[in-house]
């Protein structure tokens, strides 16, 4: 049975958004001597031997294969697929298919290896055609309960008009007059924001950092512990948001929040500790 294991650089490149989905990707057929890393096969300068042969209609890196992404915002299911693809060649011994962004005048060091289709099995053309049918990679939060991403915000990382590595994230605090919902996308949905001495309306600063952790095959966004002074107010939740400089409706919501239950600030120093997003593949 075919899987479509993600690069581990691939999976990098939702929290730093330099593999836009809207670029030119190409699709490789590989034979059975290559072994996809998913560790080490950022590029396709990692990629030294495995595609196979050219032939008449089969040339040297592939050919370019379209992409397409949809959400379903009542599952929070992101679905990613890749198009059929099909040459013309007689071609033989194919054991998958290498996917990797190729922008136009890149190099190899260039080109973001976004992952391998393994089919399987050998396969070979059939009446003069050989064609890999439909591939598809499906995106859902799984975790804790206390947690809520919205379904918008999955969508948009993986579309890049989120970049959590563009900063300008911010940590509002909310009150029991709230209740999270994955519908709330934008800053204009939250409510129920406290008030105090020494809170500011809209947040403060919530620096992220993004780190790639090979050995557990995923990418950790991290909003840092965050020390407030002299606040007197009295949250249950922290929500983080990308602030745009505009209208709250542009604020993209990044991660809900729920401590469980009310946390007042009496003056004294506030910690609101660190979270985490955690990008990984899991393959069944």
């Amino acid at each position: 049975m075919p899987v479509f294991t993600l690069s581990n650089r691939a999976q990098l490149s939702l929290a730093n958004a330099d593999m836009p989905l809207t670029g030119t990707f190409y699709g490789q057929l590989m034979t059975s001597s290559f072994v996809f890393n998913r560790d080490t096969h950022d590029t396709m300068a990692a990629i030294t031997s495995g595609e196979i042969t050219p032939v008449t209609g089969y040339s040297a890196g592939g050919k370019q294969v379209m992409l397409s992404n949809s959400m379903n915002t009542t599952t929070g299911v992101n679905t990613l697929l890749i198009a059929p693809v099909s040459w013309e060649a007689a071609i033989t011994g194919v054991q998958g298919i290498l996917i990797y962004y190729r922008p136009t005048g890149s190099t190899a060091a260039q080109q973001i290896v976004l992952g391998y289709n393994g089919l399987g099995s050998l396969q070979a053309s059939f009446g003069g055609l050989f064609r890999i049918e439909q591939m598809k990679i499906e995106t859902a939060k799984t975790g804790s309960a206390n947690i809520t991403i919205p379904h918008q915000t999955i969508n948009a990382i993986i579309n890049e008009t989120l970049n959590p590595s563009a900063g300008n994230f911010y940590a509002m605090l909310l009150g029991t007059g709230y209740t999270p919902s994955a519908a709330h996308s934008f800053r204009s949905d939250l409510s129920a924001e406290v008030t105090g001495t020494g809170y500011t309306a809209g947040g403060v600063a919530a620096p992220l950092t993004i780190t790639r952790d090979d050995a557990a095959n995923k990418t950790i966004i991290r909003a840092e512990q965050i020390i407030l002074t002299g606040v007197t107010a009295s949250p249950r939740y922290v929500a983080y948001y990308q602030r745009l400089g505009g209208a709250a409706t542009a604020d993209r919501v990044l991660i809900i929040v729920d401590w469980g239950i009310v946390y007042p600030a009496n003056g004294d120093s506030y910690p609101i500790n660190a979270n985490d997003i955690e990008i990984a593949g899991v393959y069944v």
